[in-house]
Formats: structure tokens, sequence, C-alpha cells
């Protein structure tokens, strides 16, 4: 938690009630009546009874203005009760989706914001002024998933060490304010949402493998030697294996260990396997990897 006294002027608790439209980290749509428990200039915490990765898109729109914002998953901040509470925050910042006027940051609290972080890919480091919930999110965790600029992927991020590596990039300041620490509140059970919806059936393809696919869309943690942890979107799964996309070049053959789903806050679980095998997708710039479990 953030030291008594900083960084608490952007923050608002309050309880206003919300429909969540996304999918969960088995790749199930979802759309849940929920509740907020605190307000900021750039986004929400938020409690779900829905398992989300960082980093993931979801819908969120007040149930009393039928107004809505598309927001990202800062990450976990608690379990509590059957359910999650989570720090979400908008994608334009500037939205504004509460009407709330909020109070500005001092100086002090600018400077208590900055932290050198360290990725655990490539060992890049940079300087990041973070807002209250990406620091809640990072000290909960003992880390937090942000892009990388040299490793072009979603990667988990934690203090830099004293070890000699890249220096550190100029100052990056985030757009998104701060906002109040969570308390651990009661989950507002779901209610029938007038909103239908369904996963999309995916496309038949040619299958020449022993075990049934199932399409998914969430994220998953791939370690290897090569790359250290590389947070990946998974595409399906099997009993066997299971198939993920990278701005990464993996090697068919290369040993590695994958967690998936993968979330920061929840024990990640790692299975050994192998790359299997590799499609560079140009115009995506990234490459589909197949992964074989080694216990299949």
């Amino acid at each position: 938690m953030p030291p008594d006294g900083l960084r608490r002027s952007g923050r608002i608790a309050k309880e206003i009630a919300i429909l969540l439209v996304g999918s969960d980290m088995e790749g199930k749509v979802f759309s849940e009546q929920t509740k907020t428990v605190l307000l900021s200039r750039h986004g929400a915490g938020i409690v779900s009874q829905y398992a989300l990765s960082a980093e993931q898109e979801l819908i969120l729109r007040r149930i009393d203005t039928d107004k809505e914002a598309v927001v990202r998953v800062v990450g976990q901040l608690g379990a509590h009760g059957g359910g999650y509470t989570y720090g979400v925050a908008f994608l334009d910042p500037e939205v504004d989706l509460w009407g709330i006027k909020f109070p500005s940051l001092t100086d002090s609290e600018i400077e208590a914001s900055r932290v050198l972080l360290q990725c655990s890919g490539c060992k890049a480091r940079e300087m990041v002024q973070q807002s209250d919930l990406e620091s809640d999110v990072y000290l909960i965790n003992e880390g937090i998933v942000r892009t990388c600029k040299s490793c072009g992927s979603s990667t988990i991020w934690r203090q830099a060490t004293d070890d000699v590596g890249a220096e550190p990039v100029p100052l990056q300041t985030t757009l998104r304010e701060v906002e109040e620490k969570l308390e651990a509140v009661e989950i507002v059970p779901a209610a029938s949402p007038d909103l239908a919806l369904a996963p999309q059936p995916a496309a038949r393809h040619e299958n020449r493998r022993k075990h049934v696919r199932t399409r998914v869309n969430f994220k998953a943690c791939v370690r290897s030697q090569t790359f250290g942890e590389d947070i990946v979107t998974c595409e399906d799964i099997s009993r066997g294996g299971l198939r993920f996309k990278s701005r990464r070049e993996y090697v068919v053959a290369t040993a590695i260990d994958v967690a998936a789903p993968y979330s920061p806050g929840a024990p990640p679980i790692f299975v050994r396997g192998r790359i299997a095998h590799v499609t560079e997708l140009k115009e995506e710039r990234r490459f589909r990897c197949g992964v074989c479990y080694a216990t299949s």
C-alpha cells in the first residue's frame, strides 16, 4: 500500500451501478451488472465475479446515464467473497464518464509517483510516473504488466535491480491520473442484463491433432531462457497443448514453461512444454506459435 498521505487527492470513493461487458480468462463472453468502489479522472476500481487478465479490454457502462467507455484492466487488487477487485483505466484519456471535478496532484505527490522499473524479459529500464492505480497493482503483486517497446509485447515489469543493465530511458508520464486505494467490498450479485452476448463460433480448420481445440482469448505467460517471461495472447487450447501469438520469434523445439491462463496477482501454474511450430504473421508483425505439453 502507498505510504499514508501520499497521492490520495485524485481518488473518490463512490459506488455506481455499472454494466461490465467482456470475456473472462477462459474466453467466455459475459455481461455482468456490478459496481464501482472508487472513481478517478481516468479510471475506476471495480468488482467482478469473473477472473480477468491484465491488459484486456472491457466495455464499462453506467446504468443510470447509459454512458459507456472502453477500459483496460490494469491489474487485480484483491480477491474476496468469491469475487475480485480490479483497477481499470479508460483507453480514451479525454472521456468524462463520471462528471466529477477531480483535485489536482501536489508536487510531492507527483514526485512520489516516480519509480524505476525493469522488464523481466529484455531487462530494459524505464523511469515511470505511475498513477495510484498502477502503484497499487504494482505493490500488491510485486510487479505490473505493461508494454515493452524493446520486446514489442506486454511483459512483467518489476523494481529495477542493482545489476548492470540497460540505461533508463527518459521519464514517460502516463495519461492516467491517480485513484483512491481500494478497500474490500461485497460483490453485487450479477443481474440478468438486457444485452445478450454469445461467443462467435470458431472457424473450422483441418485438425490433425488428437485433442480437440477450444478457442479462447486470454493472456498466458511463456517463460524461456531466451526471452524470459513473455505475456502473450492465447488463441486456442487443448489437452495436448495450446497456440499463442507473440511479437517474439521462437525457435521450433525450444523448451518453455507456460502458465495459461495468466493474471498478475493470481499464483501462476507453469507446465513444461516445447514449441512445436511457428508461423510468421507478416501483416500483424507477430508470430503464431504452437505448443506441445511435455506430458502429452
